[in-house]
């Protein structure tokens, strides 16, 4: 599903554009009332940025959390894998990792199981 944020950049680049070629595509633009419209649309885009970034700063302790070091990583591997041709086996890395990421998980069960009782 596409966000409001992204469709109104979207009408606002269109509405740029076709007010700088308004004479090649015969239409009436005003040029002022475009710039008053890309105005609201980068004041409406920058503050719901601002409650994004504060969406995501209320979230920072998941970027500590081992298991999603763990994840990134991962992923970084098998780009860097294919990117670079180092042809380490992808499933030989998915099954290392599998395996580290269950003792994670586990451990994690372990702690959430003696603490609730």
């Amino acid at each position: 599903m596409i966000s409001r944020k992204t469709i109104t950049a979207v009408i606002g680049i269109v509405s740029a554009v076709l007010a700088f070629f308004s004479e090649q595509f015969g239409l009436s633009i005003d040029p002022v009332a475009v710039m008053a419209g890309l105005a609201s649309i980068v004041t409406y885009v920058l503050l719901e940025g601002k409650l994004d970034i504060k969406r995501v700063g209320s979230q920072i302790g998941k970027f500590k959390d081992l298991k999603f070091w763990l994840a990134f990583i991962s992923a970084i591997l098998v780009a860097v894998n294919e990117a670079l041709g180092l042809k380490l086996p992808v499933e030989a890395i998915v099954a290392v990792l599998t395996v580290i990421m269950g003792f994670l998980f586990k451990a994690e069960f372990k702690k959430a199981t003696t603490t609730t009782k």
